[in-house]
């Protein structure tokens, strides 16, 4: 069940720090007959939960978490690349710069949530809930929560950050100095607490509720915010104080069952469709909700998300030329193919990760009660080789729009939804040549917007922080690290380890986690960005060049690090002198 939408373009009040204003501003709102008074919106209980389900659609929508901050997350790692517009701030060419469309839309939109949720944290308490106090509560965890998570995704992506504190009173407001990163990490550390003590467990929210945030994403957020401070700070900031103890505790809570009742989910793959979605899925903490348009209706900004030409997080498989394709680093591919489970047979989890032959003798395919081969299935219960069939004496990725895509083993599955139509030709095999002529139907490589729900955080994720913590000097809680691991492992039939190390949970999240959003974060953290692609780079002559030889530049140290502040903040702010290191 996916979250019902409803966005009030009205409660838009401050979209980032890019919007200018005057001290009139609320002023002019009142006497404007076309907007209604946000004194008079706030008046009701259905009010309130219209603004914060506003902030969900924000979040949500294509230009946030859908097509731009998804796929520049994806990409912004090791794990593949793209020749997507929306791809190229992962892809640290020549022509990224402050200017980016698709790191300008979720900077204003971040900044959007913030301010809808201050404006829910200050009025909110004041609206009659008739003793319903616990609703209430509810939804003002939900404002602390999202204006946390805005500030997060803002402080690892762009480090400069001017937290939303209030809500614009004047115009000093609206334009605002950066602060000291260890005060960014404290405002959104102190949001969680009162998230975590005001947000529901799991459970209370039902029906078209299904996917409100909970206790259990406070604290999983909390967790990996002492997690990611902690490697950060070190790294690229002044502080050397550690938060290990304090992730732990936040992580034990949630795998201890005290927020609620969570366990992983029998299938792998049931993390990455429509079926097994939010209540549905019991090992989702937190799921970025979107609306498919499976009609191929076009953009719709009533959609919590939409497509304009392709879906909102999964980036197509290389195709028929019609752009916005994803590729698999080959060495992703080896990682799975040298990972055997204990059968003997090639890592489950490599199925729903990637799109590639599985009838290549490296794969190692396990067999039905009858023997046959229990092969990967593309769109429309189509194959390998029927949705890729050999040309010009070629085979795999390689088409006649892409020769390049040859290079590559694999495409890019996680975020896509092949239980959607597909086109065939009049003898039923796949149509393998794009849309055209402006037709609206649906075709394996253009999905569009499918719908597909980002579990964004999901409890093997917590399993893997949990033992990576007590690994690094965090008081251990009921599970040791390896029992932790091996919870993991246990689902994709992977041998118990009898003892784990740092590496060994590196390794483990590089096949639990691929394509999720985490790798670039993980690598930064850990301080092992620059090594890492300067390593691939020099080992992997397909490494990042998807596009053409000359479009991965190499990452650039002290600079690729962060994202550039968007040209129009830089032109607003007076506070903000100069850009991020490089830009």
């Amino acid at each position: 069940m996916k979250i019902n939408y409803r966005i009030f373009a009205t409660l838009l009040l401050a979209g980032g720090l890019t919007l200018q204003s005057c001290d009139s501003v609320f002023d002019d709102l009142a006497i404007n007959p076309n907007q209604p008074s946000m004194k008079t919106y706030f008046s009701t209980p259905e009010g309130v939960n219209d603004a914060v389900m506003t902030m969900y659609g924000y979040i949500s929508t294509q230009r946030c978490l859908g097509a731009s901050g998804s796929k520049t997350q994806l990409i912004r790692g090791d794990e593949g690349n793209s020749n997507s517009d929306y791809g190229k701030p992962g892809m640290f060419g020549e022509d990224l710069n402050s200017s980016y469309y698709t790191i300008e839309q979720p900077y204003t939109l971040m900044y959007t949530t913030a301010s809808q949720a201050s404006y829910i944290i200050e009025e909110a308490s004041k609206v009659d809930f008739s003793g319903n106090t616990q609703l209430l509560n509810a939804y003002m965890g939900e404002a602390y929560f999202w204006r946390a998570f805005a500030h997060y995704y803002l402080l690892v992506n762009f480090r400069q950050v001017s937290p939303v504190r209030q809500m614009p009173r004047g115009s000093e407001d609206y334009v605002r100095k950066p602060e000291d990163p260890e005060a960014v990490w404290d405002f959104i550390q102190d949001d969680l607490k009162h998230a975590k003590e005001l947000l529901p467990v799991k459970g209370y929210w039902t029906g078209n509720n299904q996917g409100r945030v909970t206790k259990a994403a406070a604290a999983a957020l909390q967790g990996i915010c002492y997690m990611y401070r902690t490697g950060i700070e070190s790294h690229y900031g002044t502080s050397t104080k550690t938060y290990y103890n304090e992730a732990a505790t936040e992580f034990g809570e949630i795998l201890d069952g005290k927020l609620g009742t969570y366990e992983l989910a029998p299938d792998y793959s049931w993390n990455f469709d429509v079926a097994h979605e939010n209540d549905a899925n019991p090992e989702s903490i937190l799921e970025i909700q979107f609306l498919g348009d499976v009609n191929n209706t076009g953009f719709n900004p009533g959609l919590a998300t939409s497509g304009l030409a392709f879906d909102s997080r999964g980036l197509m498989l290389p195709g028929a030329g019609v752009g916005y394709e994803g590729v698999a680093n080959n060495w992703l591919y080896n990682e799975f193919v040298n990972s055997i489970d204990k059968d003997g047979c090639t890592d489950i989890r490599m199925f729903s990760t990637l799109m590639f032959d599985d009838l290549k003798p490296e794969i190692k395919l396990h067999t039905d009660a009858e023997g046959n081969k229990q092969r990967l299935e593309g769109p429309g219960g189509f194959h390998w080789e029927q949705l890729y069939p050999a040309t010009a004496s070629a085979e795999g990725f390689q088409t006649v729009a892409n020769t390049l895509a040859h290079s590559f083993k694999a495409g890019i599955k996680k975020g896509l939804d092949y239980s959607l139509p597909m086109l065939t030709n009049a003898d039923g095999t796949p149509k393998l040549n794009g849309v055209g002529g402006g037709t609206k139907e649906m075709v394996y490589n253009q999905p569009r917007a499918n719908g597909v729900n980002w579990r964004y955080i999901r409890l093997a994720d917590i399993y893997l922080l949990y033992a990576e913590a007590v690994l690094n000097g965090a008081t251990q809680g009921t599970l040791t690290p390896a029992q932790a691991v091996n919870k993991v492992r246990e689902r994709a039939n992977m041998a118990d380890l009898s003892q784990v190390t740092l590496e060994d949970v590196k390794h483990e999240r590089v096949l639990e986690l691929s394509f999720e959003g985490h790798r670039f974060y993980d690598l930064l953290r850990w301080g092992e960005l620059s090594s890492r692609f300067q390593q691939l780079a020099a080992e992997d002559p397909s490494f990042k060049k998807f596009v053409s030889a000359s479009d991965f530049k190499g990452f650039v140290s002290n600079k690729h690090e962060w994202l550039p502040i968007p040209i129009n903040e830089m032109n607003s702010n007076p506070y903000i002198t100069t850009n991020n290191p490089g830009y």
